[in-house]
Formats: C-alpha cells, structure tokens, sequence
C-alpha cells in the first residue's frame, strides 16, 4: 500500500529509503502519497498558491506578447522584431521551466511499485483497490505455512478519496462515509481470507490510524477529510 515515505537520497536510482532497504522482503505499493493530482478531478495540492501566482505571470507574458505583435503588425509601435521574439521565448523558458515541475505531478508521483520496478506510472486508481487486494492475498497464500508479517496501508481513507462505483453513494455520510464502508470491506475480505486458509487462531491482526482526519479538505460546503472530534487536526 502506500509508503509515503519516498525512495533517494543521493541519487535517484539509490532507494534508499524504500521498504527493501527498511526491513521487508517484498513491496507492491505507492512510494509517495496520494495527491489531488492523482485523481485529475480536483485543484493542484502541489503548491496551489505558487502555480497559480506562475500562471498569473505567464498570461501576462503572453498578453505582453500579443500586444507588442499586433501593435507591429498594426504600425500602431514600432517594435524591433528582434524584441518580440526574444520575449516571446524568454516566455516560453519561462513557462516550462515551472510547467515541467507541476504540470506531470500525476506521471512522477502517482505511480505503483512492485519491489524496485514500476508496476504503473501513473496508476490506474480504478483499479488500485482490487490490485492491493490481490497482492494481499497472494502474499498470505505463498506465506501461509511459515510466519509471516504483512502490513497493508490502504489508500483509503485519505484525500482525494478513491472510492470504486461499487461503494459511491452508499454511506449517508457522503464521499467520506463512501470511503470508509468499502476500506471496512478491504478488511472483511483480508480477513476472510486468514479464516479460510486456517489461520484465524495463530494470527495476531492489528487496525491502526497514522493520524486524524484532514480537516482542510473541501469541496464545496462538504468536508472531504474525516471528523476529529473535539481535536484540531
């Protein structure tokens, strides 16, 4: 599931901080975290604030542009040639120098690993779900005659929150409430899964939360990221 933990230190091909390196003998996950970008249905999580003060910056560049051009081609300003080209792709520098950075957020960070090799880039959140669940059962299968450790750390319940057809509209607590019944699913079928291989009775099985709910996420009036109670965050 997901790591978020990343992969190099150095170099990018180190992986230093992969699971691998930390202890496990197998991996098949997300070694970042989910981000808005992920889904390509909701605003950029990646420095919103910054990208939309770059996008500000190159309209204005464009628009600067446009207006030199027509004032030329208009005889309304004399303008050397030379001047609008030189800005024309100062402008364009300009503007891959931050696109390449943000704008292929969802192909470098959204991408699936199994051990060191790239599973999906980027990956398919329709189907993430059903193949963690696979990997899963797969590993409890090939591991159930010796002790085992498995961690799984769902994608679920965290924003944006993936959640298949199957579950969308079935809590009366909207999206969030979506996400929670199909990850208590997940877990119903993991768990099904140590019963019906005779593990039920030699199976220590631990369900923990890294951290509350994430009270900044909207979309609208609704609340995207869980309830804390009386606590902050």
């Amino acid at each position: 599931g997901k790591w978020h933990m990343g992969m190099n230190c150095k170099s990018r091909c180190d992986h230093c901080h992969h699971p691998l390196n930390h202890g496990f003998d197998y991996f098949y996950g997300m070694p970042f975290t989910l981000l808005n970008e992920c889904q390509g249905t909701d605003d950029p999580e990646l420095a919103k604030s910054l990208q939309d003060a770059y996008w500000l910056y190159t309209e204005m560049i464009v628009l600067a542009v446009l207006t030199l051009l027509l004032g030329k081609l208009t005889n309304l300003l004399s303008v050397n040639w030379k001047i609008i080209i030189c800005l024309a792709i100062c402008g364009l520098l300009y503007f891959i120098s931050w696109f390449s950075s943000y704008g292929f957020t969802k192909y470098w960070n959204c991408i699936l690993m199994r051990n060191h090799d790239i599973a999906e880039q980027p990956m398919n959140l329709e189907k993430v779900t059903s193949n963690m669940l696979k990997e899963a059962v797969s590993f409890i299968e090939r591991n159930k005659h010796r002790p085992f450790l498995l961690l799984v750390s769902f994608l679920h319940v965290h924003t944006p929150l993936v959640t298949t057809e199957k579950f969308q509209g079935r809590s009366r607590h909207g999206l969030y409430g979506d996400n929670v019944e199909e990850m208590d699913w997940m877990v119903g079928r993991l768990l099904d899964i140590i019963d019906k291989e005779g593990l039920k009775n030699t199976t220590f099985i631990y369900f923990a939360s890294d951290h509350g709910g994430s009270l900044e996420a909207h979309r609208g009036k609704a609340q995207l990221g869980g309830w804390n109670g009386i606590y902050k965050g």
